[in-house]
Order: structure tokens, then C-alpha cells, then sequence
């Protein structure tokens, strides 16, 4: 339970049992039998849910969730606009089959701060020196697995000469045979292939979540090929005119951006 603004006491779905205990005694007192189990189904449906199956399993969901926050996957960052609606880190038991693999999650459960669910992004990444692979032809590979997803889960690879001069990148969206995901799906592999150009300083990759659901991901491997493997991307071009550099801004602290609609 926590304390709300006005100084009342809140419930959250953890409360229930306890919940459950109370409104049974009230019966009680007032010659009203009820089975622990019934009382339980009652409690979940205060929290807008069929029954208590289903609010145990949003329970075991939220007690992992705490525990994912608690760590950080080395060497990954979770990037989003609202990171701390999203449930995402390590899942010991990934789909239910026993294995590890990577996660994020978003349910889009309200209060939210996103005004669309279009807008929902999510994503774990990872960056490197662009250097060892300059001039070369890189791979990236992932197994991925979705449930419920919404508007799309992929992996995606970009090469930066510096912040905001992109270079090359590519997360499948053109391409039609191994695209995003929908849905749900078992596990399935997805790979980009891309041209490292020669100024590439920087390089970013991982996967991502757009909209509500969930998507794992596991194994992912980085290797250098030949040309007989084809782009997943356009190749790049080097532009016509200079770059367009990002130049210092706000120096003085007085813009903000306001993240609550």
C-alpha cells in the first residue's frame, strides 16, 4: 500500500490477499459465507480484471518487473521517452521456455503519459566504435520473439561519423521478407546487413518495441562478411554537401520540454 497526495491510503494489486482476508471477516460479521477463492475473484475485479487468475499473474509480472530494475544488463542502455512505464531487462524465463534472453515490455496500463500508442518506443542498445569495421560489409543477427505486439519489433543498426551525422542505418522496415514483427510469434531470427563507410566513428544496434506487447530477444552476433551477401538497406552515399553538425544549444538552461501532455 502507499500513501496518495491527499494522505488516504492507496491499493495496489500487491494488496490483494490481504484485500481478499478483509472482505471476507466483513462478510462474515454480516452472515455472508464466501469461499477464500470467490473472495479473491471479487478483489480482482475492483482492479478491473476478469478473476484472480488473472490478477496473480499481473502480480508474479510486477514482482519481476521490480526485480529487473534493480540490475542493468551490461554493456545495454534502455532508451525511451518514458522509460519508466516500460518493464524491460533480463527475463529468466522467456516465453516459458526456461531460457534467457533479453526483454521490454509495455502495457500500456493507465495513468500513461503517451498521448498514442503509436508513439510508444522502446529500445535496447548497444554502442561501439565504428572503427574495426570500416569499409567492410557487417552482419547483425538476433533471435527475437514477440507476444502481442502491437506496431512492429525488430533489431536495427546505425554507424554515426558523430551525434545526429548518420551515416548508415537500417532497422528492416523495407524489407518485406524479414521485417518487423506483429503479434506474437515463436522465436525467429532477423538480421541487417549494412556497408560500414569509411568516416564511421560510432555504431549503435540492438531491438526495439513500437507500441504495446512484448518482445525477447537472444544471441545476438556481429561478424564481417563478403559482398555475396545482400544489403537489408540502401547503400550509403556520400552527401552532396557537408554535414549538418549539431551545434551547442540551450546554454543558459532557459528551454524546457515539457514530457506530460
Amino acid at each position: 500500500m502507499v500513501p496518495s497526495i491527499t494522505g488516504k491510503i492507496m491499493h495496489t494489486c500487491r494488496d490483494a490477499k490481504s484485500m481478499a482476508k478483509v472482505l471476507e471477516a466483513v462478510l462474515r460479521e454480516r452472515k455472508v459465507d464466501i469461499s477464500h477463492g470467490e473472495s479473491l475473484d471479487l478483489v480482482a475485479k475492483q482492479f478491473g480484471l476478469n478473476n484472480w487468475n488473472t490478477l496473480s499473474a499481473l502480480i508474479k509480472q510486477a514482482d519481476a518487473a521490480e526485480a529487473r530494475r534493480l540490475q542493468a544488463l551490461l554493456a545495454w542502455d534502455f532508451v525511451g521517452q518514458h522509460p519508466t512505464e516500460f518493464d524491460y531487462g533480463v527475463d529468466h524465463n522467456a516465453r516459458g521456455s526456461g531460457r534467457r534472453a533479453a526483454m521490454i515490455r509495455y502495457s500500456g496500463r493507465r495513468p500513461t503519459r503517451y498521448r498514442d500508442v503509436k508513439r510508444v518506443f522502446g529500445t535496447l542498445a548497444q554502442t561501439v566504435s565504428a572503427v574495426p569495421f570500416r569499409g567492410r560489409r557487417l552482419e547483425v543477427r538476433a533471435d527475437l520473439a514477440t507476444e502481442g505486439v502491437s506496431h512492429g519489433a525488430t533489431i536495427w543498426v546505425r554507424v554515426d561519423r558523430s551525434p545526429g551525422n548518420i551515416l548508415a542505418f537500417d532497422n528492416l522496415k523495407e524489407c518485406p521478407d524479414m521485417g518487423w514483427l506483429f503479434g506474437d510469434s515463436s522465436w525467429i531470427q532477423r538480421k541487417v546487413v549494412i556497408d560500414v563507410p569509411n568516416e564511421g566513428v560510432s555504431m549503435q544496434f540492438g531491438f526495439f518495441l513500437k507500441g504495446t506487447g512484448t518482445v525477447w530477444s537472444r544471441e545476438f552476433s556481429l561478424s564481417v562478411v563478403d559482398d555475396s551477401h545482400a544489403l537489408t538497406a540502401k547503400p550509403y552515399m556520400e552527401p552532396a554537401q557537408a554535414p549538418a553538425w549539431i551545434p551547442p544549444a540551450n546554454l543558459d538552461f532557459s528551454k524546457v520540454v515539457d514530457l506530460v501532455p
